[in-house]
């Protein structure tokens, strides 16, 4: 059996709703590794620009727009238009619970950003050396974790049955 064969398998043995959700998770994946690889690799000169950061940035949500926008568009052939079918009860209730997860993350990162922009505005010595532009940071690594926490939660929660627990 061939690699395509065993792709062609697996997409007819598992639910468009699974198959969905492990594409967004790849591609969110992706893109958050693309980010962390830009700022791994980045100078100081280039952290604390704003043109560059700007760059990274635009960077990150065109990558996002063309790999999701190909992504259903991929799906879309595949499905036997299973796109237009409303979620059952059970689907809406893990995509809640993945919502939660996604949530409570999201909070965490506005309180962490917040907290650090008050910091570095309040403080008039710095005992160590500060990253530029460190909130919005926070506020990007929140969102793209809560995005993948969100998709992995639903794919778990949905492999496995255990919604309430």
């Amino acid at each position: 059996m061939s690699n395509l064969q065993k792709v062609h398998q697996w997409l007819q043995e598992t639910s468009f709703r699974e198959v969905t959700l492990s594409v967004d998770l790849i591609v969110t994946g992706y893109i958050f590794y693309i980010y962390l690889s830009r700022m791994y690799y980045a100078s100081a000169e280039e952290l604390a620009s704003t043109v560059w950061i700007s760059g990274v940035l635009l960077e990150v949500i065109i990558y996002s727009v063309v790999l999701m926008v190909i992504s259903y568009i991929a799906l879309a052939f595949v499905s036997d238009d299973e796109l237009n079918q409303p979620m059952d009860v059970r689907e809406k209730q893990i995509n809640l619970v993945g919502y939660k997860y996604s949530a409570m993350i999201l909070q965490v990162g506005v309180v962490l950003a917040m907290v650090q922009y008050g910091i570095e505005q309040q403080a008039e010595t710095v005992l160590f050396e500060t990253i530029p532009h460190l909130p919005l940071h926070i506020l990007l690594v929140a969102f793209l974790t809560a995005e993948l926490a969100h998709y992995g939660v639903q794919l778990y929660k949905g492999r496995t049955g255990d919604i309430y627990g």
